[in-house]
């Protein structure tokens, strides 16, 4: 199986939380020692293994320029081109490894893989893609954040690639695929809405239309498309929101006196339906490689579970299942190709 790069710095609690998800993910046997390659400044990397008791022998590729929070995407890749994002992705362009994790930069993750990979045969532009649990089913939504200015073609390449992985993934035959508005109705929506609705009705997918925001989360459709801006403010403003609620109901039952373990019998069904790091991160789809973007705020189980994932999209054969989906919607529509 091949090899996945681990971000050994990346987020705001790297190395010590990356560490212990590694050792969590050889705990739950989603990984062995030559499965993974850490990358980051060699020193701090194995300073930060003996600390956390990480005896096993794994493979660490120095990275020594360190990224900062004011740095861009740009100075990241042309001022600090030995930084654990671009080393990672280098190492995924060797054919070296087959998938790379970080929870560092979302902006440096995607210009990294999108220069360094290079898109995948048919598609234009990646997409993030993030898994949610819904009522009914998982649901995925992409793009959260890699393209804020998609064109109508870029969406509608989203909406195959969203399909091409969850059929790969959930083993879903025909996913239902919707597009985010403000409303249901046809002619409701902007410009790049409009224009990019017309496109997916002429799709080989399962088209559900217009998706309301309300509607999202009852997982009716297995995916759901936008555009990055207003994806990542939609994922944003949803983790906020689970975990105001959460508190509030927390609080609620201590005040009428709901005894502790009660209270955790509930967070306990509640947390992983909730919990960013239930799945880890999301998937770069569109790249020609496997990248998984974590959450700044990751910790141990998040890192083990994206460690968990990106074995998962390998097995797929994800990239697979998208270049086969593009090149049926370029045979059946030519002019998708200007």
């Amino acid at each position: 199986m091949s090899k996945i790069v681990l971000d050994a710095v990346g987020g705001d609690h790297g190395p010590k939380e990356v560490i212990a998800g590694v050792k969590l993910a050889f705990a739950r046997g989603h990984a062995k020692p030559s499965d993974l390659i850490l990358v980051g400044p060699e020193a701090i990397v194995r300073d930060a293994m003996q600390k956390g008791g990480l005896a096993e022998d794994i493979s660490v590729v120095d990275a020594p320029d360190v990224l900062e929070d004011t740095d861009t995407p740009t100075e990241a890749i042309r001022k600090k081109p030995r930084n654990s994002i671009a080393v990672g992705v280098g190492l995924v362009q060797q054919k070296l490894a087959g998938a790379f994790v970080s929870a560092g930069s979302t902006g440096t993750c995607v210009a990294a893989a999108t220069m360094g990979l290079g898109c995948l045969e048919g598609i234009r532009r990646p997409a993030i893609a993030a898994i949610i649990t819904g009522e009914r089913n998982p649901f995925l939504v992409l793009d959260v954040g890699a393209n804020p200015q998609p064109k109508p073609l870029h969406l509608a390449q989203y909406a195959l690639m969203g399909a091409a992985y969850y059929r790969g993934t959930f083993g879903v035959d025909s996913p239902k695929v919707g597009m985010l508005n403000i409303g249901s109705e046809e002619l409701k929506g902007t410009p790049l809405v409009k224009e990019a609705r017309q496109i997916l009705k002429q799709m080989p997918i399962q088209f559900h239309g217009n998706v309301e925001g309300v509607e999202l989360f009852t997982g009716d459709c297995h995916v759901v498309i936008s555009d990055g801006f207003t994806g990542n403010v939609m994922l944003k403003v949803s983790e906020g929101c689970a975990e105001y609620v959460l508190r509030t109901m927390v609080g609620a039952m201590k005040q009428i006196g709901v005894e502790k373990e009660k209270i955790g019998a509930v967070l306990g069904a509640i947390m992983p339906r909730i919990d960013y790091s239930e799945y880890g991160g999301a998937l770069l789809l569109g790249v020609d490689g496997v990248v998984t973007i974590c959450h700044g705020r990751s910790q141990a189980p998040a890192f083990c579970n994206a460690i968990r994932f990106a074995q998962k999209a390998l097995v797929a054969e994800v990239n697979q299942h998208i270049v086969e989906a593009a090149r049926a919607f370029a045979a059946r529509s030519p002019e998708s190709a200007h």
